[in-house]
């Protein structure tokens, strides 16, 4: 739960992760709020205001400050330093049940937690993930657990889906680049897909979601593009009543939620990370990323 009262604590023996400012760190300061000093805390990048009317009803991912840049790491300094300062509100206690490598993978468990929430999805839905990063394996295995039938992979490369294939979710894994894929992705789930997760944010797994839904499916956004616009096969969305979601970050509920889901067991995180990098490592691991060859899932540096 968030810490009330103070406008800021300071935090220190910083680990921070791959995908977005994940900061995990013991309370080096006794503040209001935390019990004592060296208390483990993860703190949510989301810097939200609290008072305008999209916090008020609980949709503090939409606040109108935040506007989907208004992150820790993006308009401030994140926490690749010895000690970080953050508003003690956006800092949660870390139950003993939640290692520091797991607590390392709630930033993308959060977002694939919401966007399966705004899915809809239902029992014996059949689901495509289009991507293949830690948060498209994510979404398949939540997916799973929330009752769908069939859960697919499509991708453009397979040099990120060892580990997703060692972990056994995914039911079949198709070629995004196959001239063939709508008949194929169509014929595979006997008519089209309930539910198409797209985990890029590119033109082209928009499109492999558009052929693999089914007439009256529903395409769920999460991947950011590079470039402000990209084309969109618009005719078939309207003549197949096709419903386009959008999905960023997660509200605060779900955030406590995330962190309830793998002290509880529900899911063990730990499985996606490729690889625990000493702070020595960290460098190489952010060149790695963009390294289309490298097939690194998830890193973790402890320092």
């Amino acid at each position: 739960m968030p810490a009330s009262g103070p406008k800021s604590l300071t935090a220190g023996h910083i680990a921070n992760f791959q995908t977005g400012p994940k900061i995990i760190c013991r309370i080096r300061r006794i503040v209001i709020g935390w019990n004592r000093a060296g208390d483990r805390v993860t703190f949510w990048a989301n810097l939200y205001c609290g008072k305008c009317d999209m916090c008020q009803a609980g949709q503090e991912q939409l606040c109108r400050e935040v506007n989907g840049t208004n992150y820790i790491g993006f308009v401030c300094n994140g926490a690749y330093a010895e000690y970080y300062v953050g508003k003690a509100s956006n800092a949660y206690l870390l139950p003993d049940a939640v290692s520091d490598v797991a607590a390392g993978c709630i930033d993308p468990l959060m977002v694939a937690y919401h966007a399966i929430h705004r899915s809809g999805i239902r029992l014996h839905d059949r689901v495509l993930v289009v991507g293949s990063g830690i948060i498209g394996q994510m979404l398949g295995e939540l997916a799973k657990k929330a009752g769908a039938s069939y859960v697919a992979m499509s991708k453009v490369s397979d040099v990120k889906t060892r580990r997703a294939r060692e972990i056994g979710i995914f039911d079949d894994y198709f070629d995004g680049n196959d001239p063939q894929r709508a008949r194929v992705l169509q014929e595979a789930s006997h008519g089209g897909f309930d539910i198409a997760f797209e985990a890029v944010g590119a033109s082209s797994a928009l499109a492999a979601c558009v052929d693999g839904v089914r007439p009256g499916g529903k395409i769920v956004m999460i991947g950011n593009s590079i470039d402000p616009e990209i084309p969109f096969a618009m005719n078939r969305a309207v003549l197949q009543e096709m419903t386009l979601i959008g999905s960023v970050s997660c509200t605060r509920k779900e955030f406590e939620e995330t962190i309830d889901l793998i002290a509880g067991g529900m899911i063990a995180p730990e499985k996606y990370v490729t690889e625990v990098l000493p702070l020595e490592g960290l460098q190489h691991a952010l060149e790695r990323q963009i390294d289309p060859n490298d097939p690194m899932v998830k890193f973790v540096v402890k320092p």
